[in-house]
């Protein structure tokens, strides 16, 4: 029965040895994982904290970078339109421009054309002139008395004559 119950001294000398490692795990060991415990808890916490933060920035990041791209896409609409209303106003204006310059041409065409008419109607006023002169001629050299004579050589000088 020795070997199932221990002797006192044994009992004694066991239990003084667990108490002084038990006390020294206590007070050395113990707070020493505590605080280990602890500090990794806050540096998790931490950890969060900063996820937490980054999600919130990416989150601003996001819509900041959509309003940036809303603003883009607006100032990009305004230059398209601003081009559009120069290039309709450049087109208008070259179109005014060409229709000017072909009235220009047309009225100096006319006033050439109502110059050469004038010019014309003199010289063919002077041809007929000479024409009638020369006719006046011939029947003053020819001094008839009979007026149906005389319409016969005006009748024969006009068909020479090939107006």
């Amino acid at each position: 029965m020795d070997i199932i119950t221990p002797g006192v001294g044994l009992l004694f000398w066991n239990t003084l040895f667990f108490l002084i490692v038990f006390f020294i795990i206590g007070k050395k060991i113990v707070p020493a994982i505590s605080k280990s415990l602890k500090d990794r808890e806050e540096s998790i916490d931490s950890a969060l904290k900063s996820a937490e933060q980054a999600k919130a920035d990416i989150a601003q990041l996001k819509a900041d970078n959509e309003k940036m791209k809303e603003a883009a896409r607006a100032e990009r609409e305004e230059i398209i339109n601003e081009a559009k209303a120069k290039a309709d106003a450049m087109v208008a204006e070259a179109a005014e421009g060409a229709k000017a310059e072909s009235k220009r041409i047309i009225d100096e065409a006319r006033a050439s054309i109502e110059a050469e008419k004038r010019d014309a109607l003199s010289e063919i006023k002077g041809v007929v002139a000479e024409l009638s002169l020369d006719i006046a001629e011939k029947v003053v050299r020819k001094q008839l008395s009979d007026d149906a004579a005389q319409q016969e050589l005006v009748k024969e000088l006009v068909a020479e004559a090939k107006i």
